[in-house]
């Protein structure tokens, strides 16, 4: 299985009073329009992703939405995707999605990083809109490979072959 681990776009930041908490948390204009133009650059790679599955927290429900659009792939919220995201969720998330060569999952950090590091031995960093791609051969910890890391920025630059700031 190809999996793509994505964090989730630029959004606003939480606000000191108790309504405004993280989960509600929107991408600003600026990443949303990032966010277009980054996933037009993972369109751009040719990456056929068969689920694009997603926290259902806003900022990542909303990537995944504006990823999903690009791939003409509906984003799929699952719950587990949540913060607090551990190996062993993953792998049973990915374990009920075993009939699909690549799946996309839409995150947070530092989840992504540490089932990264719990997947390949190695630990990967994830700016905001930053891809990871991991081949895994067996669905089990420490048997995936880093196959590619695209920065946020390197992803909005194949936006149609221009550069994106």
């Amino acid at each position: 299985m190809l999996l793509g681990l994505l964090r989730h776009g630029v959004a606003h930041d939480a606000g000191p009073d108790t309504e405004w908490r993280d989960e509600p948390r929107a991408l600003t204009d600026e990443g949303r329009r990032r966010m277009r133009a980054a996933a037009n650059g993972i369109a751009h790679l040719g990456l056929d992703f068969d689920a694009v599955l997603t926290s259902p927290l806003t900022r990542c429900l909303q990537t995944a939405e504006i990823v999903g659009n690009a791939l003409q792939t509906a984003p799929l919220v699952d719950p587990r995707l949540r913060p607090g995201l551990h190996i062993g969720g993953l792998i049973g998330l990915l374990l009920e999605h075993s009939e699909a060569p690549a799946v996309l999952v839409c995150g947070h950090q530092p989840d992504l990083s540490t089932v990264t590091a719990d997947l390949t031995g190695g630990w990967v960093e994830f700016k905001k809109g930053s891809l990871a791609l991991i081949e895994i051969p067996v669905l089990h910890e420490r048997t995936g490979h880093l196959v590619a890391l695209y920065p946020p920025a390197a992803l909005r630059r194949l936006d149609t072959g221009r550069a994106t700031p």
